[in-house]
């Protein structure tokens, strides 16, 4: 789990699209930090520096903790919710949840595969079928990420979400027989089949040289055909 983000707010008067505007032009996004247990009132109005807290979600993450400090208070908190704009992808706005160190929560994961597998030696297909998963931690142990090792996975296999290892102080709430990777074996395609889709396979550039070569000699044995011996022609 990566160290908290610091995060220097500031508490928000005024309200409003103008003043969203203004606030985002000045490096800063419109945010809401929740109260203490309750994400439908005591909340409070802030603003957040946009460059840290859009740096964080690209690296880490929802499940990155803030240490969000504002007129002489610190409250740790993870962000519940981001708004992009759906053209730019600009933060618009975020909301804030308290988090209480000491209670486990809740969180969705993202599981990236490690490894080399036999299976694909042997010409076999790779296919990651889980790319995230639920757990449950303190919020002190949120793993960043959760690594599958296919190195064992072979042909016609599979790994299953209960084949993880997980970090100490990590519960697995997904379902453990569910599939997270498997290895096929490649799927033939006929030439009919191609046809059928419409595909077209255009031949190399030694198969184009080989069928003008072939066609040069057939149009040599035919020229030839028409001579007599010592090359005179002969007239019917």
């Amino acid at each position: 789990m990566a160290d908290n983000v610091d995060l220097q707010a500031q508490e928000r008067e005024e309200r409003g699209k103008n003043a969203a505007r203004r606030l985002r032009a000045s490096g800063m996004t419109p945010a809401v930090l929740y109260g203490e247990g309750n994400e439908a009132g005591g909340s409070t109005a802030l603003a957040v520096p946009t460059r840290i807290v859009d740096y964080t979600l690209h690296h880490f993450g929802d499940n990155a903790l803030y240490n969000i400090d504002f007129d002489g208070d610190t409250s740790t908190a993870r962000v519940v919710d981001a708004q992009r704009d759906p053209v730019s992808g600009i933060l618009v706005h975020v909301d804030f949840a308290p988090v209480n160190m000491r209670e486990r929560i809740e969180i969705t994961v993202p599981l990236a595969v490690i490894g080399e597998a036999p299976g694909v030696e042997e010409g076999g297909v790779l296919q990651q079928v889980a790319y995230e998963i639920q757990v449950e931690s303190l919020p002190g142990d949120i793993p960043q990420e959760i690594t599958l090792d296919v190195s064992s996975l072979g042909m016609n296999e599979n790994l299953n979400l209960g084949d993880l290892t997980l970090p100490e102080g990590v519960t697995l709430l997904s379902e453990p027989e569910a599939v997270a990777a498997t290895i096929t074996a490649p799927t033939e395609i006929t030439e009919e089949e191609m046809e059928a889709a419409g595909i077209v396979e255009e031949p190399t550039e030694e198969e184009v040289a080989a069928a003008e070569a072939a066609e040069g000699e057939g149009a040599s044995e035919e020229d030839a055909s028409e001579e007599g011996p010592a090359g005179q022609n002969v007239q019917a």
